[in-house]
């Protein structure tokens, strides 16, 4: 799985297991990942690495996922970001976020589908949506 190792994902969340669950699914797919416990790790990350697709959960301690999305763009215009809810909707999620994000989706999420949401966000980087 040598083709996806030159891309780098971001993984911010409050919960370990969440954190465990995606970053070893992704790594079984061959991305590098990089996991953050909070949005200011995760800001740290983003000065210190270029993602190509970052995980954001919406509902963190601290600085808030919505928060963190805006300092990882302005430091990574590129970064297609993916927020996650375990809200029913995107209640939670402010406008602007939701409009620039690559996608939101709810937990708990089909790792198929989280894997095909990774080649959509990949396969597009970089590009106008």
């Amino acid at each position: 799985m040598m083709m996806h190792e030159k891309i780098n994902i971001l993984v911010i969340d409050d919960s370990p297991g969440m954190r465990m669950v995606l970053a070893g699914l992704l790594e079984y797919a061959g991305y590098h990942v990089v996991i953050a416990e909070d949005g200011y790790h995760g800001i740290r990350a983003a000065r210190e690495l270029n993602f190509n697709v970052a995980f954001i959960d919406v509902r963190m301690p601290g600085i808030d996922g919505c928060q963190t999305y805006k300092e990882v763009k302005k430091i990574n215009p590129n970064t297609n970001i993916i927020m996650m809810t375990g809200l029913d909707s995107d209640q939670g999620i402010d406008k602007e976020v939701s409009q620039g994000a690559f996608a939101c989706i709810s937990k708990p999420f089909d790792g198929a589908e989280l894997l095909e949401l990774v080649d959509r966000a990949i396969g597009i980087e970089g590009e106008e949506k």
